[in-house]
């Protein structure tokens, strides 16, 4: 999957109204990152950062047709 620019800084855009509080964690990783460090890793184009643009799009695209919701709803 290729990710376009717009894609990514939507991605940014979204991580920048966060709390720099929050840490994440991505794939099997053990390492968790804040937000800032998260930020970098997407600007840097590392594997952790492509990684987290990719679920970010699908949750958002999940959202969008609504299968985010039904998946919830179901549970």
């Amino acid at each position: 999957m290729s990710i376009s620019q717009k894609e990514k800084e939507l991605v940014l855009a979204r991580l920048e109204v966060l709390s720099p509080e929050l840490h994440f964690s991505v794939g099997s990783s053990k390492e968790s990152f804040s937000r800032n460090e998260m930020i970098k890793q997407i600007n840097e184009n590392t594997d952790i950062g492509k990684d987290f643009i990719k679920v970010e799009l699908e949750f958002l695209r999940a959202f969008k047709n609504g299968s985010l919701m039904s998946n919830l709803a179901t549970r």
